[in-house]
């Protein structure tokens, strides 16, 4: 290779090197700057547009209620057996236990909850509701806030103040209990050290400035469950459906 091709050789190979560092460093600016996507805002607006004092009761219940909780206690000793080890297949198996067949995943609970008209973004939830979240975790490794219904849990009880208690099956924490209060989204523990919500999820070294972790800013709706509905989804392969084909 002649002398002048070297040279034209060595200037595109330093052009092209700092072309993509550049990509590459322009890539992690905008993670890091990035404005929470338009497919994504937090839900709390919705929730705190209730003001506290407007509410008269923080006890809501409907025929399943009290089997509900019951059922979301029974599990959290009793590992469920015909389910997924997830969030959605514990739901299932609780709600499954009071007489409501369930066997779906987190978007597919939240679609029936939807075509059974039982959605809703009341800041006190009725107990035995289910619960449902938004990017508790980076479902699709994209590195944006883009992950709608991630996680779900089940209410059994809601305290005087507002602070909700739910079942569910986290990826660290296992069966257990997580608080959330809607009047106060942003507060971990009160000045008594009592939990007002649970952190729901892990802090990452990439998370951007808008990154929340608690379960009442993650919050994205609550669903109620109704004797006599059917929650199995089309692509269930547990009993439940087997059963339904008979």
């Amino acid at each position: 290779m002649n002398p002048e091709a070297k040279t034209l050789v060595a200037m595109f190979t330093l052009v092209v090197g700092i072309g993509v560092f550049g990509a590459v460093v322009g890539e992690l600016a905008r993670i890091e700057d990035e404005e929470p996507p338009a497919t994504w805002q937090p839900r709390v607006p919705q929730g705190v547009a209730i003001a506290k004092e407007d509410i008269e009761s923080t006890i809501r219940l409907n025929e399943l209620s009290l089997d509900l909780a019951r059922s979301g206690r029974y599990f959290l000793e009793n590992r469920p057996r015909g389910f997924r080890d997830d969030c959605s297949g514990f739901v299932s198996a609780v709600v499954s236990r009071v007489g409501v067949p369930m066997d779906a995943r987190v978007r597919q609970q939240w679609s029936f909850g939807e075509n059974y008209g039982s959605t809703h973004y009341h800041p006190v939830p009725i107990i035995g509701d289910l619960v449902f979240f938004d990017n508790t975790n980076d479902a699709n490794h994209n590195r944006r806030w883009d992950d709608l219904r991630t996680h779900i849990a089940l209410v059994i009880d809601v305290e005087p103040d507002g602070t909700v208690a739910m079942v569910h099956n986290g990826a660290k924490s296992g069966r257990s209990i997580i608080k959330m209060n809607l009047f106060e989204p942003h507060v971990y523990k009160n000045e008594n050290g009592e939990i007002k919500n649970s952190y729901l999820r892990s802090r990452g070294k990439r998370d951007p400035s808008y990154a929340m972790y608690l379960t009442g800013q993650l919050w994205s709706g609550f669903a109620s469950v109704s004797a006599g509905e059917d929650w199995v989804a089309e692509d269930s392969n547990t009993h439940l459906k087997r059963l339904k084909q008979k």
